[in-house]
C-alpha cells in the first residue's frame, strides 16, 4: 500500500511532536535536508540549486551561509574561490603633475 505525502508527514509530525522537537527546530532540520538535497542534485551549483527551490540565488547563498545545519555545506561542494591579497594596488601617484588653477 503506497500512502499519500499527507499521511507520511503527518507519521513525521507524530513523532517529532513526541521527541519534543520545536517547530523551529522541525522547520530549520527540513530546509537544510531540502537545501543539500538541492545542491547535490545540482551538483554544488547554487543558480540551478535555487531554480529548483524556488527562490533567488541571494537567498540560497545566504541561507548556505547562516543556516545552523548547513554549516560548512557549501564549502564541502564547492572549492574556495581564490582569495585576492588583502593589501590593494593602487597606481603609483604622478610627482611633478602640474595644478590646475
Amino acid at each position: 500500500m503506497v500512502s499519500s505525502i499527507d499521511d507520511r508527514l503527518n507519521q513525521i509530525i507524530r513523532e517529532l511532536i513526541g521527541n519534543g522537537i520545536t517547530l523551529e527546530q522541525a522547520v530549520e532540520a527540513f530546509e537544510g535536508k531540502y537545501i543539500v538535497a538541492a545542491m547535490s542534485a545540482s551538483r554544488g551549483n547554487v543558480t540551478q540549486a535555487s531554480k529548483a527551490l524556488g527562490v533567488h540565488r541571494n537567498t540560497l547563498h545566504n541561507k548556505l551561509r547562516t543556516q545552523t545545519m548547513l554549516n560548512g555545506f557549501a564549502e564541502s561542494i564547492r572549492p574556495a574561490r581564490r582569495r585576492l591579497s588583502a593589501r590593494r594596488v593602487s597606481a603609483p601617484s604622478p610627482k611633478n603633475k602640474p595644478r590646475r588653477i
